[in-house]
């Protein structure tokens, strides 16, 4: 789906040239010269092919563009880019409501937590992303500059006509010999032209030439008046070294913070040849995985203790050395006087469908809980792995898969859909009959019935 500026495209999906896109009825047509552009960059990417961004491939017999399991924007020239959205929402094709989906999940990611709510959802729900975050990115600025910009002490060297501050006498005799009338000198001037005001100065300027809506740009035409007297800074990563914010700049954290993911970059890959451009990229297993944590923590705390990624355990030992560090996404130990036992649980960003084979589910991924369970649960109770609810997938498996064990002791692995809704409180988990989220007695607790 294209607009304007922006071509969209859910996870996984496909861009094709608009010259063979009566070819192909289910990939998002891109002009000739952009994908030729996005050719060049696949060729030139050397990552290996499952850490990859993009992906070149053929398709009945034409060329195509497959996006990977990153979400967000990839910029192009011409004021022009991607946008990658989650693909459980991909079937109904609804884009609106998967980039509200993503932002709001977006907040819980650790990386990530400067996604602010806004009343104006109406106004974002039919803004692209780059465009929604280019709006963040000015509401964290009209904090800044409602609070004031800070000033402070810049040292400064200058041949003035006056003496001011501390003569630099070596200076002096090399500049001035013959001039009696100037000093070279230093001193501490009081100005705004400090690291943090430069580099929002920088990342203001950049955002300008990523928007086309009118709304956003005069809101960057504002802001571009305000810090007309600040310098850009010419080297990003020195000017983040030399950040220095005490206690009464809080406010800025917001819009520096901002500033950072456009200047450096949110994506760990860099497209070759593209080190300059605005992408916003965020791996959608890890998105997927800090927001059913969240939710996790809200229901079921302090009844019971969830630890997200666990470190205490091993998969094997070579006499007294530990090796392969286990780390499940979520243990669940309940609380001191309950009687209820350990549960795992673990998140996987895949699409399994109730109607195929095995359910498309990985045998690595069975064979991973097996090491957890045996490990952790010393071989005996309940592990749960969640997937997201979609149209293949949207009621739990009614019955677990078991591991079977010498001396009796049985691990069952309960496969379950979480619902991502619109926001945390109304997301659910949708569990088994057999296996619930239930009240006992004042403590929601796993049981089994």
């Amino acid at each position: 789906m294209s607009d304007g500026n922006a071509y969209t495209v859910f996870e996984y999906g496909y861009l094709v040239s608009d010259a063979d896109k009566a070819k192909l009825c289910d990939a998002e047509p891109v002009p000739p010269a952009v994908f030729r552009w996005l050719e060049q960059r696949c060729l030139k990417d050397k990552e290996s092919d499952d850490q990859r961004l993009l992906s070149l491939r053929t398709m009945s017999g034409v060329k195509v563009i497959q996006v990977k399991n990153y979400v967000g924007v990839i910029a192009l020239p011409h004021k022009r880019f991607i946008e990658v959205l989650p693909k459980t929402c991909g079937q109904q094709g609804d884009k609106n409501v998967a980039r509200q989906q993503l932002l709001m999940m977006l907040k819980t990611l650790k990386t990530f937590r400067h996604v602010i709510s806004s009343s104006a959802g109406v106004m974002t729900s039919r803004m692209t992303l780059m465009d929604i975050f280019i709006q963040q990115f000015i509401s964290s600025l009209d904090v800044v500059v409602q609070k004031g910009l800070k000033h402070d002490y810049l040292r400064q060297r200058e041949n003035l006509a006056w003496l001011k501050g501390k003569l630099l006498i070596s200076e002096q005799l090399k500049k001035n010999s013959v001039r009696r009338d100037r000093f070279f000198v230093e001193y501490d001037e009081y100005r705004v032209e400090r690291p943090e005001n430069r580099l929002l100065k920088t990342a203001i300027e950049k955002v300008y030439s990523y928007t086309n809506n009118p709304v956003l740009l005069q809101s960057l035409s504002r802001l571009q008046a305000l810090f007309e007297p600040i310098p850009e800074v010419h080297n990003v990563e020195i000017a983040f070294k030399q950040i220095r914010l005490d206690r009464n700049m809080a406010y800025y954290n917001n819009a520096l913070e901002w500033a950072r993911l456009i200047l450096t970059g949110q994506s760990p890959h860099c497209m070759q040849g593209n080190a300059e451009a605005l992408s916003l990229l965020f791996p959608m297993e890890a998105v997927f995985e800090a927001f059913v944590t969240a939710w996790l923590r809200q229901h079921c705390q302090p009844f019971w203790q969830v630890k997200a990624q666990s470190r205490s355990h091993y998969l094997v030992h070579q006499g007294a050395s530990p090796l392969f560090q286990l780390r499940p996404d979520i243990w669940l130990i309940p609380g001191e006087e309950s009687d209820k036992s350990p549960v795992i649980c673990d998140m996987k960003w895949k699409l399994i469908k109730t109607e195929k084979a095995q359910y498309n589910l990985s045998q690595s991924d069975l064979y991973q809980m097996l090491a957890y369970g045996v490990n952790h649960l010393q071989g005996e109770g309940d592990m749960v792995l969640i997937y997201p609810k979609h149209e293949g997938f949207s009621a739990p498996l009614e019955s677990p898969f078991e591991y079977h064990h010498s001396g009796g002791k049985i691990l069952r692995l309960w496969v379950v859909p979480f619902e991502t809704g619109t926001h945390l409180l109304n997301s659910r988990l949708l569990m088994p009959a057999k296996l619930s989220l239930t009240e006992s007695g004042n403590s929601p607790s796993l049981s089994l019935q």
